[in-house]
């Protein structure tokens, strides 16, 4: 069973957590069934989840047009961004601050 973290700024805030927290009841029910799955089984296949082509340590978890990226430091699964997918492509500002968050993530110890 993998720690469910989420990346929390110098603020103190959580933007993953608060990414969720503000969806729709039955939208959010189906990301934490999809965070659950991943918690113990260390894996989210498709279509629920799948690891971003060419970052070596990215992956999302994927439900409707809701993104989470996220990264495995130390035996815990790291939430570092969220958003919604408005095209084909994930947005490659958001894989940059998913690498961003995860840096300062590893740096500061977890």
């Amino acid at each position: 069973m993998l720690e469910i973290r989420y990346f929390r700024t110098a603020r103190g805030d959580e933007p993953a957590r608060d990414y969720i927290q503000e969806l729709p009841a039955k939208e959010r029910a189906k990301i934490e069934g999809c965070l659950s799955v991943l918690g113990m089984t260390g894996k989210l296949e498709m279509p629920h989840g799948k690891k971003l082509v060419g970052h070596k340590n990215l992956f999302e978890v994927r439900s409707g047009r809701h993104r989470i990226l996220y990264a495995f430091h130390e035996g815990e699964v790291v939430l570092l961004s969220a958003f919604m997918k408005k095209s084909q492509e994930t947005p490659k500002g958001e894989i940059e601050l998913a690498k961003r968050r995860l840096e300062n993530y590893v740096n500061m110890g977890g």
